[in-house]
């Protein structure tokens, strides 16, 4: 196992769509774990030109998660990026649409790959160190700095029940106390798989909303619904829970009674 700890350098407002918002293109204030996976697959494309598709299924494949935080505030605002003119027999009707963006000056991300993929995490992070990024989209460059990329190589293995302390983003399933949104925590929607049939899954951000402002808490502890493992790096400290397999969730078939 090999995580590659890293920070965003900001040098514009930033948009990460939301999945399926139409009228309003809103953002999300942390990049999704998709989000950090697409942006490390960019980076290695740039440096060795390899087909980015294969890039990025390599990398889903060998990661066992992303997250990320911000250590300031997060601003976000809307603004009208195009008005589509609606021709009409009658008249003439326009649609402004409206697009978020959001702004803090670092953030900073983690990736974790698996056992046997500390290979292509070594490649990743040196193309970290040279390649251009962007967050989002091609409007939205950033910069990694090159002395915050740092290595962990030693998590540890937490059980079901176990009290942990967090930073960064994590899957909601993770917490057993599902009412961790009353001590100031946001949820929202994210898709994690890079792939066109990504389901939304719950996830908490270590963040207050107050209005327009996003503001993140140092750290908050929970009680974990199920086993995962827990990584320390220099600035976030992230928990990734293992995966239900399918036998577990099945249901046992009932058998028909006899009669007497």
């Amino acid at each position: 196992m090999i995580a590659i700890e890293f920070r965003l350098k900001i040098s514009s407002a930033y948009s990460i769509r939301v999945p399926y918002s139409y009228q309003s293109a809103r953002t999300y204030p942390l990049p999704a774990p998709s989000t950090i996976k697409g942006l490390c697959a960019n980076a290695l494309w740039r440096k060795e030109y390899e087909n980015p598709i294969k890039l990025i299924t390599a990398i889903q494949k060998a990661s066992l998660g992303a997250t990320s935080r911000a250590e300031r505030s997060i601003v976000v605002s809307s603004n009208t990026v195009s008005v589509v003119d609606l021709s009409k027999k009658e008249g003439k009707k326009t649609d402004a649409l409206l697009r978020q963006f959001a702004f803090t000056p670092y953030i900073d991300c983690l990736i974790v790959f698996k056992d046997g993929s500390e290979g292509l995490g070594n490649r990743v992070e040196e193309a970290l160190k040279v390649s251009p990024v962007y967050l989002g989209d091609s409007e939205s460059l950033v910069c990694v700095k090159p002395e915050s990329i740092s290595t962990v190589k030693t998590a540890e293995d937490v059980t079901e029940g176990e009290m942990v302390t967090v930073n960064s983003l994590l899957k909601f399933d993770c917490i057993k106390d599902k009412q961790i949104n009353e001590k100031g925590v946001i949820l929202y929607m994210q898709d994690d798989p890079c792939a066109d049939d990504a389901a939304l899954e719950r996830y908490v951000a270590p963040l207050k909303q107050e209005g327009d402002t996003y503001r993140p808490l140092d750290c908050f502890s929970f009680m974990l619904a199920k086993k995962g493992l827990f990584i320390r790096g220099k600035r976030l400290q992230a928990i990734f829970c293992e995966e239900k397999s399918t036998e577990a969730i099945q249901k046992p078939k009932r058998g028909k009674k006899r009669k007497a």
